[in-house]
């Protein structure tokens, strides 16, 4: 399987070098985020053809999802302002592994969607809360102030996890689908709390 790269190749115009930095896991472990790149696309391919089916409708809410050309063109030709990515690795070793990815698309000129993945092998080591602040400060910083999520109904580790991390008003839609947000401007950052 393809691995990523720590840094970019090459990356496009508007690519925000900010957001790369070096995670502290609550237990010591380090990772490292950065933004998705065009260049990530069959990477992302790649991990989406590896990626079970629960964890693939955990995320997409549907049991058929097809990864199309241009799903995945929309997934890693981001403008980094109105629609950004974060790829989470591991650092160290040969071939740095694929970890988790954030993302958050504008909804409204106010309102930005956020979801998370985590790959199952790391799964409640924190990830999860970390990109979600990752995410809600850059689109303060983008000018957004508010920021919703959906997860399915029954998964209640998203559910506490969103509730901790300051989402309220969660509302079912279509009985599957809950939905939550948050305010963004004052919200007291919560890194490494999840």
């Amino acid at each position: 399987m393809a691995h990523m790269n720590q840094y970019p190749d090459s990356p496009p115009a508007g690519y925000p070098a900010c957001f790369e930095q070096e995670i502290r896991l609550p237990d010591g472990h380090l990772l490292w985020a950065r933004p998705i790149v065009p260049g990530d696309a069959d990477i992302l391919a790649a991990e989406f053809s590896a990626a079970d089916d629960a964890t693939l409708y955990a995320r997409f809410f549907t049991r058929s999802f097809d990864l199309t050309k241009d799903r995945l063109r929309y997934l890693t030709e981001i403008d980094y302002a109105t629609h950004l990515a974060l790829a989470v690795m591991t650092i160290g070793g040969e071939h740095p592994d694929g970890v988790a990815i954030g993302r958050y698309a504008a909804t409204t000129a106010t309102d930005v969607e956020a979801a998370v993945v985590v790959k199952p092998r790391y799964r409640r080591l924190g990830i999860a809360g970390i990109l979600v602040e990752l995410l809600a400060t850059a689109a303060t910083s983008a000018g957004y102030s508010t920021m919703s999520a959906s997860h399915l109904a029954d998964n209640t580790a998203a559910d506490r996890l969103l509730g901790r991390m300051g989402f309220s008003g969660g509302r079912l839609e279509n009985g599957v689908v809950v939905e939550a947000s948050r305010i963004l401007r004052g919200d007291p950052a919560t890194i490494g709390s999840a």
